[in-house]
């Protein structure tokens, strides 16, 4: 599929998974990868000659292509008779083997930044086509142009200028798709998490990304950008602590990956909880807060610490005073991709679950 990008193994390729059918017979199925004209061979990618992928019984064939990191590459596929001859061929354009995220949390990790939707400036930034709560039954793939679906609201994400970054450093493509819901919390997600059937939309979009989508594209990390709302609660470090910790196991038992890394941004900026609950309590419950993302930054294994953004002040948000103006959206493209680079490059994590063929 067209902008598809499949997460990168430690060895630097992935299995695109390949699948199809024939008019007529065919003895044998081939496939390459041809690196973009746009992009640079050795640097961007590395084209491939035709590999034998399947050998079909019927109408019907699958298969997978070892791939190394890079693209946009096209993808051709080639039915060959029992003589060698070429007997069809088709082409996908603009396939990937790059980076793969997830992004979760409230309206900072959604579609409430800027006054209009952004879009990535790079062409090997992609998301998912547009879905709700419930994933359509074909997958599909597009460039980053906000606002990026299942997340809520309809102006720009961080995500696209993240995306940014993090091509032009890497050179190779990513796809973030972001399930950020607006107002929500830590115990709220954990919540709808542990609990499916509590009518709270809050992690609804996540666990059918990791049931659905990353099973064919495999993933990197789960990248939380959020925490402020939890101000207004006030939990204690401990309950906080605990909230995390449970959410974070549960994406682990819905994705079918262990390990499943989280990178976990912050901001408690809010000038409106400010004017709620006046400066030292605002200070007394944001330290219980950190204590608590601390403690599980310090025990929970394969979470790493993403940006803290409350420096970003008035200059850097909306004329709501705590969203992200587009100024701020590109702070956030540069910090978010540090903190990731960071956590995951030079020093390989945990083999990042491989795709899988559907």
């Amino acid at each position: 599929m067209t902008y598809a990008v499949f997460q990168r193994s430690v060895s630097n390729t992935a299995r695109i998974p390949i699948v199809g059918s024939l008019d007529n017979p065919a003895a044998r199925i081939e496939a390459r990868v041809s690196l973009n004209a746009a992009y640079r061979e050795g640097v961007d990618g590395k084209s491939s000659g035709f590999a034998e992928i399947a050998r079909p019984n019927g109408r019907d064939f699958k298969g997978s292509l070892e791939v190394r990191a890079g693209g946009w590459y096209t993808l051709t596929v080639r039915a060959l008779d029992a003589t060698g001859a070429v007997i069809g061929e088709g082409t996908i354009g603009k396939v990937g083997v790059g980076e793969v995220f997830v992004a979760a949390g409230h309206s900072f990790c959604s579609n409430f930044q800027g006054v209009r939707p952004g879009r990535s400036e790079e062409d090997r930034v992609a998301t998912c086509i547009d879905w709700t709560n419930t994933p359509p039954a074909q997958l599909g793939f597009r460039h980053a142009d906000d606002p990026l679906r299942p997340a809520d609201a309809h102006r720009a994400s961080p995500w696209t200028a993240v995306g940014d970054v993090l091509v032009r450093q890497l050179h190779v493509p990513v796809l973030i798709i972001s399930t950020g819901i607006g107002g929500t919390t830590v115990e709220r997600w954990r919540k709808v998490a542990e609990d499916p059937t509590s009518g709270d939309s809050s992690y609804v979009a996540c666990r059918a990304t990791l049931r659905r989508w990353t099973p064919y594209t495999g993933l990197r990390a789960i990248v939380w950008f959020g925490n402020e709302n939890d101000l207004n609660q006030g939990p204690t470090a401990e309950v906080f602590y605990d909230n995390f910790k449970r959410l974070i196991a549960r994406s682990r038992i819905d994705s079918g990956y262990p390990a499943l890394p989280w990178v976990i941004g912050f901001d408690a900026f809010d000038p409106g909880i400010l004017e709620k609950i006046g400066p030292t309590e605002m200070q007394r419950r944001k330290e219980r807060i950190d204590r608590g993302a601390q403690h599980v930054l310090e025990t929970v294994p394969f979470t790493y610490d993403g940006p803290q953004t409350d420096d970003l002040g008035p200059e850097y948000r909306r004329v709501d005073g705590d969203h992200f103006n587009e100024a701020g959206v590109q702070q956030l493209g540069v910090r978010f991709a540090r903190k990731i680079i960071q956590a995951f490059f030079p020093t390989a994590p945990p083999a990042p679950m491989p795709p899988n063929a559907p």
